[in-house]
Order: structure tokens, then C-alpha cells, then sequence
């Protein structure tokens, strides 16, 4: 499966660029350019769990947007020192939310 693999670049990728966000969002992005990232990443993100719906690991209808929201706050976990343990963790958690069978509610559901 791609998800968690891609997941886990995403996270190393946000941490490298964690300390100089606040230059780029100055110099680099404008309104604009921050919203087609974000599209492009949920984009890509929707490729991703269509294929794991496809291949029967990761349930129907997942939000991209969703996922996209979730890993964006992990990635400010792993911003910070000593953290990119707890990120990878976080992650499992954030995926184990996406997978076929999954416990909801206090039962097991599998797909949809």
C-alpha cells in the first residue's frame, strides 16, 4: 500500500521545511499558490485511497481533505525536536482510520 509510505515522506518533507515555512509563506506563496498546494496535495492524496478502495486495504469514501487535515497537524508534531517518533505513531492512527476494516463506534466495520 502507497498511503503510508507517501505519509511518511510527506512528514519528513514538512519537517526539513519547518524552519523556514515562515520565510517561504512570506517571499514564496501567495494566497493563490497556497491554495493550488493544497488542492494538489488532496489531489494526490484522493489518487491514494482510491487505489487502497480499489485493492479492497482502504475503505470507500474517505475524505481526502480529511486526511489531508490530519496529517498536516502531525506534521507539526514532527516539526518539533525529538518528535518524529511520535509522528510515525500518529500516522498509524491517522491510517487505521482509512483502512477496509476498522473499529467505529465501538464496533468492527469493514468498507463503507
Amino acid at each position: 500500500m502507497a498511503l503510508p509510505t507517501w505519509m511518511e515522506r510527506f512528514i519528513d518533507f514538512m519537517a526539513t521545511k519547518q524552519g523556514m515555512a515562515d520565510v517561504l509563506r512570506v517571499v514564496l506563496l501567495s494566497e493563490e499558490d497556497r491554495l493550488r498546494t493544497r488542492d494538489q496535495l488532496r489531489a494526490a492524496i484522493a489518487v491514494l485511497l482510491d487505489a487502497g478502495a480499489s485493492a479492497g486495504t482502504l475503505r470507500t469514501g474517505a475524505d481526502p481533505n480529511d486526511v489531508l487535515m490530519g496529517l498536516g497537524g502531525i506534521s507539526l508534531i514532527a516539526g518539533q525536536e525529538n518528535q518524529r517518533g511520535l509522528a510515525t505513531r500518529l500516522i498509524g492512527l491517522l491510517l487505521h482510520g482509512v483502512m477496509a476494516t476498522a473499529v467505529q463506534d465501538g464496533a468492527v466495520h469493514s468498507g463503507s
